[in-house]
């Protein structure tokens, strides 16, 4: 059965920007009353890790909701297996604050990096799987959408997935080693994405 898509174009905007709003929610405050300002350079200090986690988690929600514009903007329709799919893949962007939270509070600890790669990578995994779905014959696309575009969609898909499962390999050896490989992997992808886009921009 079809169905229109900006029904479900709208709800997965929304759940994205409450997964977003969700990790600044869940902060605990800061006591800073009757410290000197040492102590609370040293209180803000302690806090950076935290931050940190809170920055990736952020810019992963970011990455993967571009993406899923990028996607949608192609959608011409949806149907039942497309829309569980998707919906399947907004179940984990729900879950990635709590995989966040956990992180904050169980830092370094392996178990906790798997099941936030396992929560991250499940966004792109069933994200893809619906755009294979809704490409596969022009399924839920134009007929003249090109192979290319089809391709490259596809392909941007898979970065956070790939991101967060070579990740888990340092991190398995050296406890800083999932922070480290997740945060650099991001910066490279941004410089990357900038140099492309401004090289894109000076050819047309």
């Amino acid at each position: 059965m079809l169905m229109p898509i900006h029904r479900l174009a709208r709800l997965s905007d929304i759940i994205f920007a409450v997964a977003m709003t969700i990790l600044a929610v869940v902060f605990e405050p800061v006591a800073l009353d009757n410290l000197s300002s040492d102590n609370i350079t040293q209180v803000l200090l302690q806090e950076l890790p935290d931050l940190q986690i809170y920055a990736i988690t952020f810019v992963t929600v970011a990455f993967y909701w571009f993406t899923h514009v990028n996607q949608f903007k192609y959608y011409q329709k949806t149907d039942a297996i497309h829309t569980f799919l998707i919906l399947f893949s907004l179940m984990f962007v729900v879950l990635l604050p709590y995989a966040s939270n956990l992180l904050e509070s169980y830092e370094n600890v392996f178990a906790i990096n798997v099941f936030y790669s396992l929560s991250a990578a499940g966004i792109g995994t069933f994200a893809t799987a619906a755009w294979i779905y809704g490409t596969q014959n022009k399924r839920l696309v134009a007929d003249d959408l090109s192979a290319t575009t089809i391709r490259e969609v596809r392909q941007e898909g898979f970065v956070e997935p790939i991101l967060y499962g070579v990740a888990l390999i340092p991190g398995y050896f050296v406890p800083w080693g999932w922070n480290l490989t997740v945060t650099v992997g991001f910066v490279i992808f941004i410089v990357v994405g900038f140099l492309t886009s401004r090289e894109d921009n000076q050819q047309a």
